[in-house]
C-alpha cells in the first residue's frame, strides 16, 4: 500500500515537473526546446540612410545633454556601435588645385591605442586624431561604395601610384549603393540641408575626381535617375532666404577642376524648373509642407512620384543666415536669432521624400544628410550646432515614425535605418552641464584652444531593423569601419540576414 502510494505521488511529481518545463521551455534560452527554431531570410525594401555631417561622440552628447533627456531620437534606436573614417593618404606633393587623384597614395589607418577603443574614452594621444582626418567626399564615397578613396575625390577607384595628371579623364569610378537599388528597381533619393551638388549628397551619384566641380555633378545628379532631390543652393536666394538682386549660379554651373569647363548654370537651372527626367520642381515652403503632409500639391492635387525640392535660400536652411531681429542680446541662444521663415525643416524636407518615394511598389534607398552641423562645427559655433543637430535629430524621427506607421507597409522586418556621422569636426569636448550652459561651457579643441578642422575620431553609428545587428558593438572596442556602412546596407537589399525566431 505505501509503495503504491508513492509510486502515485511520484508519477504526478513527473508530470508537474514537464508540464512546468513545457510552460518555460521559451523562457529560459538554456532550456530543451519543444519545437524547432525557425530560420527566416529579412530582405530590406526600404532602406534609409542619416548622415549627421561632421556629429562626433560628444555632439551628441552635447545635444542631450542640452534638451536635458535621457536618450536622443538617433540614440533610441535599437543598436550602438562606432566606426572609422580614415581615407588614402596623398604621399605626393598635393594634386591639382588640391586635388590627390593623381598623386601616389596610399591607406590611411586608426590607431585605437593613441586614439581610444571607444568614442568616450580619453583620448590616451588626444593630438592624434587631429592628423590623417577624411573629407567628406572620401567618406562619403566610403559609405556610398564600400571602398576608400583619396581627399576630394568621389568614388574614384585609387591606383597607388595614382593616375597621370595629364589624363584626367582614365579615372575609373565605384558604383554606389545607389546604383546598386536602381539596378533593382527601387526609387532613390538624396536630401540635404546644404547644397544639393554639396559633396556628401553628390556621393551617393556623382563620379568626378573633384567635389568642388560643382556644375559637373550637379549635371550629373539632375540628369540622374534619382527620383528625389532636396537641398538649399537656390540660385535666386541669399543666405536669409531674401531674394537676390542677380542670381548666383555657383553651385550649378562652377567646375574647380582644372581640366573641366564650367557648366552653363543657369540653363540647368531651367530644365530643372521645367521638369526634366520627369521631376516635379517645388521651391516654396507650403508645398513641402503639403508634401510632408501627404496632401500633394497645392492642398489636395496629386502626389508626384518625383521631384526636384529647392528650398528658397543659398549655402544652408538656417546655419548660415544674419538676421538682424532688433534684439542681438540673446542670439547665443539656441533660435535667439530669429529663423529664416520662407523654408522648410531637415525633418519636414524628410518627411516630404518618404511620402514621394514610398509610392514605388519596389521600395526605395534615402540618403538624408544634416549637412550643417559639420558647417556649425568648423565655425565652433556650438549654438548652431545644437540648432542643425535638433533639426537633424527630428528628421531621425520622422523617419522612426514613418517605419512605425502601419498604413505605409514598412516595418521593422522589412526596412533598414541608419544613423552615422562621416567624420568628426571641431574636436569637441565632453561636457558635464545640462541646458543653456552647454552653449556656455562649450569646449573645441585640445585644452579648448578651438579646432576648426576634421578630426580623425571614432564616430557613432544608430541602427535598426533589416541587418542592423552586424553594426553593433559587441564589447568595448569593437570597431567598425565605414565602409562596412555600405556592406550592410548592400547586404539587405541584395540577400538579406537571417533571423532566429522561436515559434510559439
Amino acid at each position: 500500500m505505501f509503495k503504491k502510494l508513492r509510486f502515485i505521488i511520484s508519477l504526478c511529481f513527473c508530470l508537474l515537473f514537464i508540464q512546468v518545463l513545457s510552460a518555460h521551455a521559451f523562457t529560459y534560452p538554456d532550456r530543451v526546446f519543444f519545437h524547432k527554431p525557425q530560420v527566416k531570410v529579412k530582405k530590406a525594401k526600404y532602406v534609409i540612410l542619416l548622415i549627421g555631417d561632421g556629429m562626433g561622440y560628444w555632439h551628441v552628447d552635447a545635444l542631450r545633454r542640452y534638451l536635458n533627456v535621457s536618450k536622443t531620437n538617433m540614440e533610441s534606436l535599437r543598436y550602438f556601435g562606432y566606426m572609422t573614417t580614415f581615407m588614402r593618404n596623398s604621399t605626393g606633393e598635393g594634386g591639382l588645385s588640391g586635388e590627390y587623384w593623381d598623386d601616389p597614395n596610399e591607406l590611411g589607418s586608426y590607431d585605437p591605442a593613441l586614439g581610444g577603443r571607444t568614442p568616450w574614452e580619453i583620448q590616451p594621444v588626444p593630438a592624434y586624431v587631429d592628423e590623417g582626418a577624411t573629407d567628406s567626399a572620401a567618406a562619403g564615397s566610403a559609405l556610398a561604395s564600400g571602398h576608400k578613396t583619396v581627399k576630394y575625390a568621389l568614388n574614384v577607384v585609387p591606383k597607388p601610384e595614382g593616375y597621370p595628371a595629364d589624363e584626367p579623364f582614365t579615372v575609373k569610378y565605384y558604383p554606389t549603393i545607389v546604383d546598386f537599388a536602381e539596378a533593382k528597381g527601387m526609387a532613390t533619393g538624396v536630401v540635404t540641408s546644404v547644397p544639393f551638388s554639396h559633396a556628401t549628397p553628390a556621393a551617393f551619384i556623382a563620379k568626378t575626381q573633384y567635389r568642388k566641380n560643382y556644375g559637373e555633378i550637379a549635371r550629373q545628379m539632375i540628369f540622374s535617375n534619382l527620383d528625389v532631390i532636396m537641398g538649399a543652393g537656390h540660385p535666386y536666394y541669399d543666405d536669409n532666404g531674401n531674394l537676390r538682386e542677380e542670381p548666383n549660379f555657383y553651385y550649378w554651373s562652377r567646375n574647380k577642376g582644372p581640366y573641366i569647363d564650367d557648366e552653363d548654370g543657369e540653363a540647368l537651372y531651367e530644365k530643372v524648373v521645367n521638369g526634366v527626367r520627369g521631376r516635379v520642381f517645388v521651391d516654396k515652403k507650403e508645398d513641402f509642407e503639403d508634401l510632408a503632409d501627404g496632401d500633394g500639391l497645392f492642398h489636395g492635387g496629386p502626389m508626384p512620384r518625383r521631384v526636384f525640392g529647392l528650398a528658397q535660400v543659398a549655402n544652408t536652411l538656417q546655419a548660415s543666415r544674419n538676421i538682424d531681429d532688433g534684439d542681438p542680446s540673446d542670439d547665443w541662444k539656441v533660435g535667439g536669432q530669429a529663423f529664416i521663415t520662407n523654408v522648410p525643416s531637415l525633418e519636414t524636407m524628410t518627411r516630404a521624400a518618404l511620402e514621394v518615394l514610398e509610392q514605388d511598389e519596389d521600395g526605395f534607398f534615402v540618403m538624408i544628410e544634416g549637412g550643417a552641423i559639420d558647417w556649425a562645427s568648423h565655425a565652433n559655433n556650438m549654438t548652431r550646432m545644437l540648432e542643425e543637430i535638433i533639426d537633424f535629430d527630428n528628421a531621425v524621427k520622422a523617419v522612426v515614425d514613418w517605419v512605425n506607421d502601419p498604413n505605409n507597409g514598412s516595418n521593422w522586418d522589412n526596412t533598414l535605418v541608419v544613423v552615422v556621422a562621416d567624420h568628426e569636426t571641431g574636436h569637441l569636448q565632453p561636457l558635464n552641464v545640462t541646458g543653456d550652459e552647454v552653449i556656455k561651457e562649450q569646449c573645441w579643441g585640445l585644452n579648448c584652444e578651438g579646432w576648426h578642422h576634421h578630426t580623425n575620431s571614432l564616430v557613432p553609428i544608430y541602427a535598426q531593423g533589416v541587418c542592423a545587428r552586424a553594426l553593433k558593438a559587441k564589447y568595448d572596442g569593437d570597431i567598425k569601419d565605414n565602409t562596412q556602412i555600405f556592406k550592410v546596407m548592400y547586404q539587405a537589399i541584395e540577400r538579406g540576414c537571417y533571423e532566429l525566431r522561436i515559434p510559439e
